[in-house]
């Protein structure tokens, strides 16, 4: 396992540190057996709005001045994609200068950053109405002009955009910019900031437990949402879902354990490699021994009629699912490991997905393989949510004593 340790680091240091921490932790979320459907279906529902890459809630209104700054200074649609990267880039350098540093996007990358926060959060402004179009980014940037005006008077030149058109695109009670922003910017929310995004949280997705948390959360000390202490208190639509996802999280966790057992023996990895993947298993089967009533009586039916109205699993989705489960594998994960069926699931799933490009097919996918793929407990952007919920209520957040 690889770590990281540094000594006598300075704050600039340590921030370079924490954010190569964060790009491998990404990585880690890759969706090798075809499980993000689900998994963003679970997700969007407790948490909508938030995702992996977001980092500061601050951002969601960033992003909104920063365009409605543009529109007073009348950029051309033909300019608007370049005029918002060079504005998005000049913000990394003004929360650098300030004392809350961690989260800044871009710190490290600077001028050379993919991904700007504004298509990091583009999606999440969309669901908490603070973008009030149903436009994608690159909608956005084509019709920039024709956004400028106001409400009815709006022009739509894309024949996508056309739904809405009286609606403007930015929701009307955004806090006002403060004075000399973007050049100046901070990541500390002003109490008038922290009520509006909270509002439109509680307006766009009051039944989700995002909206729930921000009501009624004392605590946000908790590795996963159906550990929180207040699980009792939470609505019973809620506490469904969380059965759900909790079990669906279980029983597909050992999935990616067997799927890379299967590439560490056919790779011919080191013989404390390969024990690694069998010790996992052998874990996993026994935190799930306290569950597995649980598990057992867990209703596949009642998963899939959950999800139907969310989101849209394909059929082989849903055999892939259907199947692992029945095999109840965490109660013999000794002979899971062994198992011919099992093991012939994983190969036929992998080859669905990615084809020629099957690591378990194709000597050369093999050889890019680098161990532990895919796996990473599903825990449904829990830790976004919380800083979501940390960002907005401070009081939340425990502080050290000085």
């Amino acid at each position: 396992m690889s770590t990281f340790a540094w000594i006598d680091s300075s704050a600039e240091d340590r921030r370079r540190v924490l954010d190569a921490i964060e790009s491998l932790k990404e990585s880690d979320s890759r969706d090798e057996l075809g499980l993000a459907t689900i998994r963003d279906g679970f997700s969007n529902e407790l948490f909508p709005g938030t995702g992996t890459l977001q980092t500061r809630t601050s951002y969601f209104l960033f992003v909104a001045w920063m365009y409605q700054a543009m529109h007073e200074r009348n950029v051309s649609g033909r300019d608007a994609a370049q005029v918002a990267r060079r504005e998005e880039l000049k913000l990394i350098g003004a929360l650098l200068e300030t004392d809350d540093t961690l989260g800044v996007i871009g710190s490290v990358a600077r001028d050379s950053l993919k991904r700007l926060p504004s298509s990091i959060y583009w999606n999440g402004l969309r669901e908490w109405g603070i973008l009030q179009r149903p436009l994608t980014l690159e909608q956005y940037h084509r019709n920039f002009e024709s956004f400028a005006l106001k409400g009815d008077e709006a022009r739509d030149d894309d024949r996508q955009l056309n739904s809405g058109s009286g609606r403007p695109v930015w929701h009307g009670a955004l806090p006002p910019r403060p004075d000399e922003f973007p050049k100046k910017a901070t990541f500390a929310l002003r109490a008038r900031d922290r009520a509006y995004l909270t509002e439109r949280i509680h307006l766009s997705n009051g039944r989700s437990l995002l909206s729930w948390l921000l009501r009624h959360a004392t605590t946000l000390d908790a590795p996963t949402p159906w550990h929180h202490p207040q699980l009792a208190e939470f609505p019973a639509h809620i506490a469904e879902a969380l059965r759900h996802a909790r079990n669906f999280s279980d029983a597909m966790y050992g999935a990616p354990f067997l799927y890379n057992l299967m590439l560490a023996e056919k790779a011919g990895a080191p013989a404390e490699q390969i024990e690694r993947y069998r010790i996992g298993l052998a874990e996993w089967g026994a935190e799930l021994a306290p569950r597995a009533a649980e598990l057992a009586s867990w209703s596949l039916k009642d998963l899939w009629a959950h999800l139907t109205p969310m989101i849209n699993v394909s059929p082989s989705t849903i055999d892939f699912v259907s199947e692992w489960v029945r095999l109840r594998g965490w109660e013999a994960p000794e002979r899971l490991a062994a198992d011919t069926t099992a093991r012939r699931l994983i190969e036929e799933r992998e080859r669905r997905l990615k084809g020629g490009r099957a690591r378990l097919q194709n000597q050369r996918a093999l050889e890019l393989w680098s161990g532990d793929a895919g796996l990473r407990r599903l825990i449904y952007r829990w830790p976004s949510a919380v800083q979501v919920l940390s960002d907005l209520r401070p009081e939340l957040v425990p502080h050290a004593e000085s």
